[in-house]
């Protein structure tokens, strides 16, 4: 089968270098001349949980596409960048291929809008990346995928996506999509939220009881959503179980901060900074959007009250925008609330 990745940076970097590794052929499209010229002529690097890794990419630029079809695109871009990915890259897809959305949120629905719900396959991605260059990266963590149809169907396809993707990762295929990327929705708006604000490292902010405490709360009011939007959320891993969240007793509290600290804390990459202070460092837009500004849309939408996530929102907003520096003081803003 032949895969084309839009997007290569942390996740579509892992992803594409372990691929090739396997012996599958992908290809790789950029959005500019300089990425695409470097990754020609140096290959792309791994490095990390998988071991140290090398590839060589035959590569495309998305203002010249290829004439030729893909069995597989996987769109790796930034949520904001996805959908124009997509848009660039569907002519290339084969009428019986499919399109997987590699964001760090549910977008689903958004990409079946280009793709078509039958040809649009959602992925939970379990293990962690960075990026350190347009053509280097490092896999901090490892985990699982999970994939599933954006119309909950089955076809033979999506067993192919399962084992080609189980060539990275173990891969299971899921009829409820959703569900699953929920529940790393939610890790993923505790740590890159309080990360964002706080200008800290997984390390240190699982050392600052003020994040601790911060993080219940998100999770908290991220299950109410999920409650009354009639979605049953599973574990996260094998530690974190959020439905325990619900019954409103804080001695939860110590075991939340225990699977966090297993999953994230004590491996050798607590230095790491989360994707969404890194682009805040890098003066870029970040994909608070899809973690915490999800909880807040979702809230808005089934009158569930997320106060905690909802300043969490508008703060990232304002550091986008300057109006607001990055300072651990953040924190102190939410004493009220936690």
């Amino acid at each position: 089968m032949k895969i084309l990745i839009s997007g290569a940076g942390a996740i579509g970097g892992c992803v594409g270098v372990l691929l090739k590794n396997a012996g599958i052929d992908v290809r790789i499209m950029c959005h500019s001349e300089k990425t695409k010229s470097i990754i020609e002529e140096k290959g792309f690097y791994l490095h990390g949980a998988k071991g140290e890794r090398h590839a060589d990419f035959v590569c495309y630029l998305d203002s010249a596409v290829p004439d030729e079809k893909f069995d597989i695109i996987m769109i790796a871009t930034k949520y904001l960048a996805m959908k124009e990915a997509a848009e660039k890259t569907i002519g290339l897809l084969k009428d019986d291929g499919v399109m997987i959305g590699m964001q760090n949120g549910i977008c689903s629905d958004e990409l079946a809008e280009i793709a078509g719900r039958s040809r649009t396959v959602g992925c939970m991605i379990g293990f962690g990346a960075t990026r350190n260059d347009v053509n280097d990266v490092t896999m901090t963590s490892l985990g699982e995928f999970y994939v599933g149809m954006a119309d909950s169907s089955h076809p033979p396809i999506l067993d192919k996506v399962r084992d080609i993707l189980g060539k990275v990762l173990p891969t299971k295929t899921t009829d409820n999509i959703t569900a699953r990327q929920y529940s790393k929705l939610i890790i993923n708006s505790c740590i890159n939220a309080v990360a964002a604000i706080s200008g800290q490292t997984l390390g240190v902010i699982l050392d600052d009881g003020r994040a601790r405490s911060l993080f219940l709360k998100i999770a908290r009011e991220g299950m109410y959503v999920a409650k009354a939007m009639g979605l049953k959320v599973p574990k996260y891993g094998a530690l974190l179980d959020y439905n325990l969240l619900m019954l409103g007793d804080n001695k939860i509290y110590n075991s939340l901060c225990k699977g966090v600290v297993l999953l994230v804390g004590k491996s050798k990459y607590s230095s790491v900074k989360p994707s969404t202070l890194q682009s805040l460092e890098r003066g870029e837009k970040t994909e608070i959007d899809i973690f915490n500004g999800y909880f807040s849309r979702m809230g808005k939408k089934y009158n569930v009250k997320t106060p905690v996530n909802d300043l969490l929102y508008t703060m990232i907003k304002q550091i986008e925008s300057g109006e607001r520096p990055i300072t651990p003081d953040n924190l102190e803003e939410f004493r009220g609330l936690i």
